[in-house]
């Protein structure tokens, strides 16, 4: 349809006076310009899609349209090149309906949205700026120290009240670089808050290049870049995996994060002071004994360090100061140099902290009993009844925990029964020494200790001994 100039118009009027003044025509109660009415052409792109006889109707639903599409509360605009031209006709020429209907067929709309990018690297769009940074003050802060947190919010708090209107985002240090810039874009492409946070924390994949090592496959490589082998083959353009040899550089996916948020805090902690150990010599303590004459004790001192955070990970620590609260205590041990004897006097001491005979040498139950047993006390400490050496140390079917003491001289003797040992083999023992305490493992009818003597390899009853 052809646009209706002012030039042509008044060309028409002009006519049709002069048929009206040849036909003696003359309008009752109306001019000719009265009887013409105004209808708007409606164009989209340059494209004529109709009349409507009101430019207000248009109007009216192209804001009902931009509502319907308007699902997340984004002010829209329109994208097209919309024209309206009013031309009168003698008798109106419209058709509203199918103006409307290829209105909302040829329409479309755009957002205003604010992109949110680290190093070029796109997160997402976002309805406002304030929620691009909201988003991002909502991830950075999981990174922050409590104390970094009330800070910056009430620095930013404080600004505000003077007037001056900042995000806390704009007090944090990222070591990549942030940008904020106004896009258009189709409101379905914006993202929400959550949305944001969560490509946050996950970060993006990018291709870089790998150097296939000596002792890499090609499931090791997907395994460690969470890919397919199937799509490193492919992304490589190699037929199998026979294909990767070492030193070939492949293209790889890494995930990376968009962000590091940085922070420098001091800190100040308490830490322990190790305590010196300090050893004397002692010729009155057996050679290989040691004795603690005097307990060490930590120290503490309270420490202030500066310390830059990465992500919430220490990358560097530095110590500025430290204040010594309590002094370590020295440990002080005596080391003997006495000579001591692995063999035995012959002479036995009692094995056991008092206590009686319940059972000697001899005839039991229907078979022999190759020792004593001891028992009734209320020091359960076991101790070897003269010099010598541990030969044995463990368990023994029947006999449970036992120890065997080889007294250098013939002599042997063992002890049954122990709930724990408190030597092992190889141990030089004197007389008198703990070797462990009375118990009822093995076949035991109660807690006592069962005690054997050997001289050259056979059987003695103890009680020539004792």
């Amino acid at each position: 349809m052809q646009r209706l100039t002012v030039r042509r118009f008044f060309q028409l009027s002009i006519i049709l006076t002069s048929v009206s003044t040849l036909l003696w025509i003359e309008p009752v109660g109306a001019s000719v310009h009265n009887l013409m009415k105004p209808v708007y052409h409606v164009y989209i792109d340059g494209e004529d899609v109709g009349i409507v006889d009101q430019e207000e109707t248009l109007n009216e639903n192209i804001d009902k349209l931009k509502k319907d599409q308007n699902v997340k509360g984004i002010a829209l605009t329109v994208e097209n090149d919309v024209e309206v031209v009013e031309t009168t006709q003698f008798q109106s020429s419209y058709d509203n309906e199918e103006a409307l209907d290829r209105l909302e067929e040829e329409l479309t709309f755009i957002a205003e949205g604010f992109e949110l990018s680290f190093d070029d690297e796109k997160v997402g769009v976002f309805a406002s700026e304030k929620q691009a940074k909201d988003t991002l003050w909502n991830y950075a802060k999981a990174f922050l120290s409590d104390e970094k947190v009330t800070e910056i919010e009430r620095t930013t708090k404080n600004l505000l009240a003077t007037g001056e209107e900042r995000h806390p985002t704009d007090l944090l240090e990222f070591e990549e670089n942030l940008s904020i810039d106004k896009v258009d874009i189709n409101p379905e492409d914006i993202i929400t808050m959550d949305n944001g946070v969560s490509r946050l924390v996950n970060g993006f994949e990018e291709e870089v290049e790998h150097e296939v090592e000596s002792d890499e496959s090609l499931k090791d490589l997907a395994h460690k870049y969470d890919m397919e082998e199937e799509d490193l083959l492919k992304r490589n353009d190699l037929s199998n995996k026979e294909d990767v040899t070492p030193g070939d550089q492949l293209q790889v996916l890494k995930e990376q994060d968009f962000v590091t948020v940085t922070e420098t805090i001091e800190s100040e902690v308490d830490e322990e002071i190790d305590y010196d150990t300090k050893t004397k010599k002692s010729d009155s303590l057996e050679k290989g004994k040691k004795k603690v004459t005097q307990q060490g004790k930590v120290g503490t001192k309270t420490v202030t360090y500066e310390m830059k955070r990465e992500n919430g990970q220490v990358v560097e620590k530095d110590l500025i100061e430290e204040e010594v609260k309590n002094e370590p205590i020295t440990e002080v041990v005596l080391v003997g140099t006495k000579e001591v004897s692995s063999k035995g006097s012959g002479s036995f001491g009692w094995p056991a902290v008092g206590g009686t005979i319940t059972s000697k040498q001899g005839e039991r139950w229907g078979s022999f009993h190759k020792g004593i047993d001891i028992a009734g006390v209320s020091n359960k400490t076991i101790r070897t009844v003269d010099n010598g050496t541990v030969t044995a140390a463990g368990t023994r079917s029947g006999y449970g925990n036992q120890i065997t003491v080889s007294h250098n001289n013939g002599l042997k003797t063992t002890y049954s029964h122990l709930s724990s040992m408190s030597v092992s083999v190889g141990d030089t023992v004197q007389k008198g020494d703990k070797i462990g305490v009375m118990g009822t493992t093995g076949n035991s009818t109660g807690i006592h200790l069962h005690f054997e003597v050997y001289k050259n390899g056979e059987l003695q009853n103890p009680m020539k001994f004792l």
